[in-house]
């Protein structure tokens, strides 16, 4: 497994192959081996501002230590890279791997080949060669993709593709009992520190929500938002997966806001499936698998416009039984659709498909 990041650190590695792998090995017979690329001195390095020249050393050491996995691979029935092989530069790795006639299975959970994405801002973006996404496509034996908007794109590259969401285990997130209807409305987002500047695509719904009801909106990430919601009783709590479902569902409604760009289209619903998973409805915005995984008035809301944020909120302010219909509703949908066990016995058929198509060859 050529990761990019050490254990339980990336919502994306964790949500998807980290979590998968017990029920792999458990219900499927399939091991996993975790190669993350970054070293914990690059991962800690990272996030901090400056220090280019300390952050340059350390992803060229790590650079070359990759070099020792892709020597391993031969021992395997096959590798599956996670986004990319490595932090910077072509798909030299991959193509590798692919000349060595070794089944690569490709899998991604974002729209990383865009450019302009949020997560290749920085001193190093022009070296992240996104363009590389397509390389990896065509070198791969099969791709597994978090939702439809990225398979498409693959398909469109030539690869054969399963579909494989991002998902949810259950036992980690059970239902959390609401706050209290005396305390104010409490409405939570989740997310990374990239994407904190997609949770300023709610403070104009949630500035004019503040004006007409008591409103305290949590934040759980790295690092607070810049501004407060102004009107709001803001709560800041640092991420931590200790605890994260019982943080995340302490709350009345979960939002996820988006733009609707090509990166946003490319979102897998992570921070909806989180919440919804602890009983919460949520609130969010009708880009990409959203559509799929929110029907607005059955387990939440889909909301554009200031106007039906608002009114979305309101409603939900004013029912508390409303809130338990869609809140039920919303961890049913996990249940069924987005579940880790789920998940894996996707990712498994597409294992066995590559290892098959790896034999005919």
């Amino acid at each position: 497994m050529l990761v990019p990041k050490p254990m339980g650190l990336s919502p994306s590695q964790r949500f998807r192959l980290e979590q998968w792998a017990p029920h792999l090995a458990a219900e499927h017979g399939i091991r996993l081996d975790f190669a993350p690329f970054e070293s914990r001195a690059l991962t800690d390095l990272l996030p901090k501002p400056g220090k280019v020249a300390a952050k340059a050393i350390l992803t060229l050491r790590d650079f070359v230590r990759r070099s020792a996995a892709i020597a391993r691979a031969r021992d395997y029935d096959a590798v599956v890279v996670h986004r990319e092989a490595a932090l910077l530069g072509p798909a030299i790795y991959e193509t590798t791997l692919a000349a060595l006639s070794i089944p690569i299975i490709f899998d991604f959970d974002d729209a990383i080949w865009a450019p302009g994405q949020v997560l290749s801002q920085g001193v190093f973006s022009k070296l992240r060669f996104p363009s590389k996404t397509r390389t990896i496509v065509r070198r791969s034996s099969i791709v597994t993709a978090g939702n439809a908007f990225l398979a498409d794109f693959a398909r469109s590259n030539g690869a054969t593709v399963e579909i494989v969401p991002t998902s949810i285990e259950l036992a980690d997130y059970p239902t959390v009992p609401e706050p209290s209807s005396s305390e104010p409305f409490t409405v939570c987002w989740t997310g990374s520190t990239p994407t904190l500047t997609h949770f300023e695509y709610a403070r104009a719904p949630l500035e004019a929500f503040a004006r007409q009801r008591r409103l305290r909106v949590r934040v759980i990430c790295n690092i607070p938002p810049a501004r407060p919601i102004q009107g709001a009783q803001m709560e800041f709590v640092p991420w931590s997966a200790d605890g994260e479902a019982a943080t995340l569902g302490a709350c009345h409604v979960g939002i996820m806001p988006l733009p609707d760009d090509e990166f946003a289209r490319g979102k897998c619903g992570l921070k909806a499936l989180q919440c919804m998973s602890t009983g919460r409805p949520v609130i969010v915005s009708p880009v990409g698998v959203n559509l799929e995984i929110v029907k607005s008035g059955e387990n939440g809301f889909l909301a554009s416009s200031v106007e039906e944020w608002v009114t979305a909120l309101n409603q939900l302010a004013d029912s508390p039984e409303l809130r338990a219909r869609l809140g039920a509703n919303a961890r049913r949908t996990v249940e069924q659709q987005y579940s880790a066990e789920t998940s894996a016995a996707r990712f498994a058929r597409a294992v066995r498909q590559a290892l098959e198509g790896a034999s005919a060859a």
